[in-house]
């Protein structure tokens, strides 16, 4: 499998543990095997995405936000978001003009730091954590006998992406590695799989993973509407919550039509709606769970399965399937398929 360059899609040739395009105008490293291929300027970590947005003219508070979770060893990250937002915008009122003013905000503009670009050492301990935490069945949550509906969803996405033999899958999302362990669990043994983070750490558990299961698992730190792979390039790409926890939704899933090849397979797990996860932040201001959807699609985030889909058929990809799991009365988890 060949790498582009995230933007310009030039070849990657790898030359003494970089990565440098045929051109030789552009270099990527390579750390602890993975390929940090983002834009310049990007910040190779992952964070709560509508936090960002309404924070977006204060990047000295996300700052703040995140050193004061890191530091204090917080528990409950929602409380310290909380805070920030009743002393920083106050009423929902204030939070609408953040909202207002981010619509009108670049795709590519991110909100980084002064470590902006670089994988920390911090960042390379988290990894080396993540990797021997989930060379093991505590971690690879499809090896654990669980029963209900979080493990269910886990085994049908599992077996949906590899329903069809192909000889590499690409996976967006590493995170805790709920996903790339489901899919590992059932591919074939001459499949690559490919996983993407912009979080550098989570793929830790991508290289933990592999041990354990004996599977073929390629790491890869890149942004989702930068992909650094060529034109419909794979059959079969998935997500598991992936979509749900990112911005730019939109140019996410342009990417994903763009490599994925004639009559691939694009297979999605995601929240029915984003009201779920997002209530706990705008709830206490008087949104409404009408208002906070419309609020999500227009600042180009994740919002529900409705717009998903609008989305995915604009750009040639229809939904063939769907299977939904609900954890309880007001948490439900869709699992979708959709061909090009």
């Amino acid at each position: 499998m060949t790498f582009v360059t995230p933007q310009s899609h030039k070849e990657l040739i790898l030359n003494n543990n970089e990565l440098v395009s045929i051109d030789g105008k552009e270099s990527y490293s390579v750390i602890k095997g993975v390929p940090v291929l983002l834009p310049e300027k990007t910040n190779p970590d992952w964070s709560r995405e509508l936090i960002e947005i309404i924070f977006w003219e204060h990047p000295d508070v996300i700052t703040n936000i995140y050193e004061k979770i890191e530091n204090d060893n917080v528990a409950d990250w929602n409380e310290v978001y909380l805070k920030y937002v009743k002393e920083i915008h106050g009423t929902k009122e204030n939070i609408l003009k953040a909202f207002d003013s981010y619509k009108q905000k670049e795709t590519d503009v991110w909100i980084t730091g002064d470590k902006s670009g670089n994988i920390t050492n911090k960042q390379i301990e988290a990894f080396e954590k993540f990797n021997k935490k989930s060379i093991g069945e505590k971690r690879t949550v499809t090896k654990i006998n669980g029963t209900g509906s979080l493990w269910d969803r886990y085994r049908y996405f599992g077996e949906l992406v590899c329903k069809k033999p192909t000889d590499k899958i690409l996976e967006l999302a590493t995170g805790a590695g709920g996903g790339t362990a489901s899919v590992a669990l059932y591919m074939s043994n001459d499949c690559d799989l490919y996983t993407v983070d912009i979080g550098f750490d989570c793929l830790g558990n991508a290289l933990g993973i592999a041990k354990y299961q004996k599977k073929n698992i390629i790491p890869v730190c890149a942004n989702f509407w930068y992909l650094p792979f060529k034109d419909k390039s794979f059959k079969t790409i998935c997500t598991a919550c992936g979509l749900d926890e990112s911005r730019e939704i939109i140019e996410t899933l342009k990417e994903v039509a763009r490599i994925l090849a004639n009559d691939g397979r694009f297979v999605v797990v995601s929240r029915n709606n984003a009201f779920m996860r997002q209530h706990r932040i705008l709830e206490p201001f008087g949104f409404t769970e009408k208002e906070t959807l419309e609020i999500l699609k227009d600042c180009r985030m994740y919002s529900d399965l409705n717009n998903l889909d609008e989305i995915c058929d604009s750009l040639g990809m229809q939904l063939i399937s769907r299977k939904e799991y609900r954890d309880n009365e007001n948490i439900a988890h869709s699992v979708s398929e959709y061909i090009k």
